[in-house]
């Protein structure tokens, strides 16, 4: 798969603070006419990389790339975004240590996080610190009560919400939930179940896949048990094909509802009826959309190509990409109307800013026009889209459906 090959070149990256200027270092290429070459805005990102089954190697890629372009247009008003990558590598001590980068570099803001191994010691920190978080990724309690964070995508969690909808609206009602073998991830059964049950199902069976495992059949066995009829699977993108192939091999009657990022379309091409059969669900639209339904993919794609990586080609994304692209776009909107420009302002900036232009991939939107959605205080987009794969695309439904209403 391609997140195995991508991580590693990501990490070396995530290890030096880098200047996505998108001007040549020795001479050998032309600088962009309007690249941004002045004072440059450090801006970060903490997420895990070399991190077997939690990896996000896919969306780390995509914020170098999200910046790169950025720069090449002349950043904010001729400043480039300098990028601090902190790969966390799933590990909770190393997540922290992240974190502290993040105060003792100075970034104005962080985009785009994801922080699972250790997200109430980094959301203290990060808000002590004040310095504010675009489009991370909800992982915890924390990340939806802290008024740092600012996202226009449901995340993880409320993703989850859905694929419950989803399977519920098939009349699968005994439900397996298939998660990471992590002391996070163990809580997921409890922030789940009152949801599960309010819609007249239960999960039967829950089962925890542990990172470089050799035999993910096991997995899928387990999951049968007790005569679930379906699985939420909560897994990212590289134990999320692995889980898949193990479902082709045995055959397996059970249905699969799951994040749309846990794949991409090449990915999916090699699935047979898994990938077919499947109900994915995202807050943002697959990447191999139409473009007609979708006319603000087409510079998201463009940026993603300029990089000249295989990996950023429109069949190797996974729309975890979009998430880094997005909150890019979001920081830059609101930097540009800045006179001064440090995590203080940023903040302020995002807390009056009003229906900031999301090109219709997710709604407009208004970073504190917040309100509750069950145990969760701060949720400022409930909205999701459903897709299906049609055998060789992606089919995203351009009608979303809002989680406050199933």
């Amino acid at each position: 798969m391609k997140l195995k090959t991508l991580a590693p070149a990501i990490a070396a990256f995530a290890a030096v603070g880098l200047v996505a200027s998108g001007c040549a270092s020795d001479g050998s290429e032309a600088t962009p006419m309007n690249a941004a070459t002045g004072e440059p805005i450090k801006v970060g990102q903490i997420l895990s990389i070399e991190a077997g089954g939690l990896s996000v190697a896919s969306q780390a890629a995509g914020m170098t790339a999200s910046i790169e372009a950025f720069n090449s247009r002349g950043g904010v008003s001729g400043r480039p975004l300098e990028l601090i990558q902190c790969d966390s590598m799933g590990d909770p001590n190393k997540e922290v240590d992240c974190a502290n980068k993040m105060v003792s570099e100075g970034v104005t803001a962080t985009l785009a996080d994801f922080t699972p191994a250790s997200p109430d010691s980094v959301s203290e920190i990060l808000a002590t610190a004040g310095i504010p978080r675009i489009g991370m990724n909800p992982m915890a309690i924390a990340d939806f009560s802290t008024p740092n964070v600012f996202t226009p995508f449901a995340g993880s969690l409320l993703t989850l919400y859905a694929n419950v909808d989803a399977l519920v609206s098939q009349d699968k009602t005994k439900l397996t939930l298939m998660r990471p073998d992590s002391p996070v991830a163990a809580m997921l059964n409890q922030l789940l179940g009152p949801a599960v049950q309010a819609k007249g199902a239960q999960i039967v069976n829950e089962v925890a896949v542990g990172a470089g495992a050799t035999d993910y059949t096991q997995f899928i066995a387990a999951a049968e048990r007790n005569d679930a009829q379906g699985v939420i699977m909560a897994l990212p993108a590289t134990e999320a094909n692995q889980i898949a192939d193990a479902f082709e091999q045995l055959g397996s009657d059970l249905g699969f509802a799951l994040a749309a990022t846990g794949f991409t379309e090449e990915d999916l091409l090699n699935l047979g009826t898994f990938a077919t059969s499947a109900i994915y669900t995202s807050p943002v639209p697959a990447p191999s959309s139409s473009t007609d339904d979708f006319p603000g993919l087409v510079p998201f794609l463009d940026d993603m190509r300029a990089a000249g990586s295989e990996d950023l080609e429109r069949q190797n994304l996974n729309g975890t990409e979009i998430f880094s692209w997005l909150s890019v776009r979001a920081f830059g909107e609101i930097a540009s109307t800045l006179e001064t420009i440090d995590s203080t302002t940023v903040m302020q900036g995002f807390e009056n800013a009003q229906d900031i232009d999301m090109l219709d991939l997710v709604p407009a939107w208004t970073p504190n026009a917040v309100e509750p959605f069950g145990i969760f205080q701060r949720v400022s987009n409930t909205m999701m889209y459903k897709m299906t794969f049609d055998g060789d695309v992606v089919v995203t439904d351009p009608n979303m459906f809002d989680l406050r209403t199933q």
